[in-house]
């Protein structure tokens, strides 16, 4: 087919480990001429679709002349972030427009205590995902199982009438729910028969419910990655040493449907008690991997400790796996990824979050540390985890998988 006669896909994601589960898939569409597909691209996906050359759309191009008040908005919720975006523009526009999106939704004095309690959490931009749907004309919508304008996506496709697909990266514990209601997504792609059968027993239709992989980690086992990882710690210097990688995820102050109070410190806290812990004992080594929405760690840069380094983006998280004899992480999809791998995961226990990402009952971690315990397990002489508690076992090739249900979707809907 030309590309004229091609359908539109529209995809959607937030950056992270959502936008590596969904990219691999929209890329793999272009290269086979399935489709067209056109990336939602929101915070900080947007450099890594635009680096794949796929058509990147944002909030910012759905802004029309009557927004002021979303402009202005904007404007102001911008220069409260704690870490300013690369694109401000972009920032200004989706903050604006899903926060003037919720005041009409739940009114101004709601959606003010909405925003004051949960802050960019509140926020579901079905508004501004029916226009990007009208803009966009899309065949079939795909999205991860991210709240906001992920979840917006899938809703607002189901009330236009378009056929959609969730991806749910991890577990769908969170958002179990949601995933079991039968209007939500014509399909929905799970990592494990696990996770297909907590979805199935919660209500939702078994043939709904499809056993892919996660495409973000395809390739874990790529030996390409696995020769990186053995070169970045023989120019670390680090053979003979434990090396630990140590990839945190963002902890949230309130979060809605979560009980409880998180410390957005937390991940800092460990982070240092990590870096003193190698400081006293010279056995160890450690990478620091912050979110990508997060700042560098430019402490641990100007350091310039010889067995402490920052992993940035320069360096494949997989490869940084493979350079890695253990992989500390709080509830990042990061762990299941060096579970995948055989690396020994440890997981640092303190979130908010914690209930949603079991890891040691699943069998992805070997062990639990918290804060308080974490010096006495690195200290000089305490034993090391060497053994990982299983090799998690997944598809090879999680991206053709989840593409066939994409595929099966559309001729459903489109013959």
């Amino acid at each position: 087919m030309s590309d004229a006669a091609l359908p539109t896909w529209l995809f959607v994601s937030y950056g992270g480990g959502h936008v590596k589960a969904l990219l691999p898939v929209a890329r793999r569409v272009r290269e086979l001429g399935i489709a067209k597909p056109v990336y939602l691209a929101l915070t900080t996906a947007a450099d890594e679709v635009r680096a794949a050359g796929l058509p990147v759309l944002g909030f910012r191009d759905v802004l029309m002349e009557s927004d002021g008040a979303a402009r202005a908005k904007g404007e102001e919720l911008a220069a409260q972030l704690q870490v300013q975006a690369a694109d401000r523009d972009e920032s200004v526009a989706y903050l604006g427009l899903s926060y003037t999106d919720m005041e009409q939704r739940l009114g101004v004095e709601a959606a003010a205590r909405a925003y004051a309690e949960y802050g960019r959490q509140a926020f579901l931009p079905l508004g501004v995902l029916e226009r990007v749907i009208r803009k966009v004309a899309p065949a079939l919508v795909v999205a991860t199982n991210s709240p906001r304008a992920e979840r917006a996506a899938i809703e607002t496709a189901r009330a236009m009438g378009v056929p959609s697909v969730c991806l749910v990266d991890l577990l769908g514990i969170w958002e179990r729910e949601l995933l079991a209601r039968a209007d939500y997504a014509d399909a929905v792609c799970v990592l494990n028969a696990g996770v297909r059968d907590m979805l199935v027993r919660a209500g939702r239709a078994a043939q709904d419910v499809h056993v892919t992989g996660n495409p973000a980690f395809d390739s874990v086992h790529d030996a390409a990655m696995k020769e990186q990882g053995r070169r970045l710690r023989e120019e670390a210097g680090w053979q003979d040493l434990h090396v630990c990688l140590y990839a945190p995820s963002p902890e949230p102050q309130r979060i809605a449907g979560v009980e409880g109070t998180g410390d957005p410190e937390f991940p800092r806290r460990l982070e240092c008690a990590l870096r003193d812990a190698v400081e006293r004992n010279p056995q160890l080594a450690l990478w620091v991997r912050r979110h990508p929405s997060e700042a560098p760690p430019q402490e641990v840069i100007a350091s310039a400790h010889p067995r402490i380094r920052a992993s940035g983006r320069e360096m494949p998280l997989h490869a940084a796996i493979h350079a890695s004899d253990e992989v500390l992480v709080t509830v990042s999809t990061v762990g299941v990824e060096a579970a995948i791998a055989g690396k020994p995961v440890t997981q640092l226990r303190g979130s908010i979050l914690d209930h949603l990402s079991p890891y040691l009952d699943m069998g992805i971690a070997s062990r639990e540390l918290a804060l308080d315990t974490l010096a006495a397990a690195f200290a000089p002489g305490a034993p090391l985890l060497s053994k990982a508690a299983s090799a998690m076992e997944l598809s090879p090739d999680a991206t053709g998988n989840v593409l066939r249900v994409l595929q099966e979707v559309h001729r459903r809907h489109h013959g």
